[in-house]
């Protein structure tokens, strides 16, 4: 006689034991499709598929059989997986789906395939990047073209407020800056710290990015971080070429960031001679001043900029000009040592301003520390008397 509880554990033994089976095959049909679809078999693949395994399968990553595939660019194999009611908008666990890694990795017909089978175009990953703007920031422009060609959104932006367009004008990809301009996208849509396309392609040196911006009407004068324009910025790196071209398509040649300077006092201070004689032959004024009172003659002779302080003053700017704190380009570099500097802007003083009793020294011992004989120079006739009473000492200038 069989126990009755000894019955039961039999039966539960018999469904374990089946269910193990079971789940073994399948995980074997399983590990067999992966491996299939890893090597693009697209002839193994659909046998799988028609004897009844799963196209919707994912490997030990969460990656669907399609996003395999479309990863590595088995275009044959997509269209088999597609054919086998794979979901074409499938994403991994961290919000991929298979056109964006398609576009991704370059695969223009992988690409194709799935677009002409219906893909979301704009859908955005974990990362929030597009399909058109991981193409993008890839340089893979043939993926751009098409992406461009199924409409996919041109402005569509990063978490960061990054566009394709302003992408790859900070990689210098003329092709495909060219493709999105002339499929529409804007050319001034800035990302979230201010940077816009123009911005972005003048920071990174990128002349013929410029170019084609200005061609397509980007705002000239737009403004990024700290109130910089792209003008001052390839003042500021020496771009004596787009330099010329951002004036030529308009720049404000005098316009201030948050601190006041301008172009011409930021390529004075650097030293950047062609960029400072564009400015002066564009008209740019000689004389304005900073927030701190700095000009571009006295961000000259600060720094040793011989070349430079001698264009502006050939161009007349105004050598006593002073600063917010009582500095003028004689005063600053005589305190910082530069005598070739003191000698040009002592040549540049009106004769009736000149005194070779006192210029004589002043040229001849251009170091710091004499500040009652540079002082006693600078003053009017009025106040010199004042100086002359005034007990002799050194002053550290920081």
């Amino acid at each position: 006689m069989v126990l009755p509880w000894l019955t039961y554990i039999k039966q539960v033994f018999a469904s374990v034991t089946s269910y193990m089976t079971n789940r073994s095959m399948k995980s074997s049909v399983e590990i067999n499709l992966l491996e299939a679809c890893t090597n693009g078999n697209a002839a193994d693949v659909d046998r799988a598929l028609q004897n009844g395994a799963d196209a919707n399968a994912i490997d030990s990553r969460g990656w669907p059989l399609l996003l395999i595939a479309a990863e590595l660019g088995y275009d044959d194999l997509v269209r088999v997986l597609l054919s086998r009611n794979s979901n074409i908008n499938e994403q991994t666990p961290h919000g991929s789906t298979a056109l964006k890694v398609a576009a991704c990795e370059g695969h223009v017909a992988v690409v194709q395939v799935l677009l002409e089978a219906g893909a979301d175009i704009n859908m955005l990953a974990g990362d929030s990047y597009a399909p058109l703007t991981i193409a993008t920031a890839n340089g893979h422009a043939d993926v751009v073209k098409l992406l461009v060609k199924f409409k996919a959104n041109l402005d569509i932006q990063l978490w960061c407020g990054s566009t394709a367009l302003k992408i790859a004008c900070s990689f210098g990809a003329v092709n495909i800056v060219t493709t999105l301009l002339n499929a529409g996208a804007s050319a001034d849509l800035a990302d979230a710290e201010g940077w816009s396309p123009l911005l972005s392609a003048a920071i990174n040196g990128h002349y013929d990015n410029v170019c084609l911006l200005l061609e397509h009407n980007a705002n000239v004068n737009a403004k990024g971080p700290g109130q910089a324009t792209a003008l001052r910025v390839a003042a500021e790196m020496g771009l004596a070429k787009m330099v010329r071209a951002l004036v030529c398509g308009g720049a404000s040649i005098n316009e201030p960031s948050e601190d006041g300077v301008t172009p011409l006092i930021i390529a004075a201070k650097m030293g950047h001679d062609e960029v400072v004689q564009v400015l002066v032959n564009q008209g740019a004024d000689l004389d304005r001043q900073s927030n701190t009172g700095a000009s571009a003659l006295l961000m000259a002779a600060m720094y040793n900029r011989q070349e430079s302080l001698r264009i502006i003053l050939d161009a007349d700017a105004n050598v006593d000009l002073e600063d917010y704190c009582g500095w003028t380009a004689l005063s600053m570099a005589y305190f910082s040592g530069h005598p070739q500097l003191v000698h040009l802007i002592l040549e540049r003083r009106p004769a009736s301003m000149r005194d070779p009793t006192v210029e004589a020294p002043l040229a001849a011992d251009s170091t710091r520390g004499n500040e009652m004989q540079l002082r006693k120079y600078e003053l009017t006739a009025e106040t010199q008397l004042e100086v002359e009473m005034m007990p002799q000492q050194s002053v550290e200038v920081v």
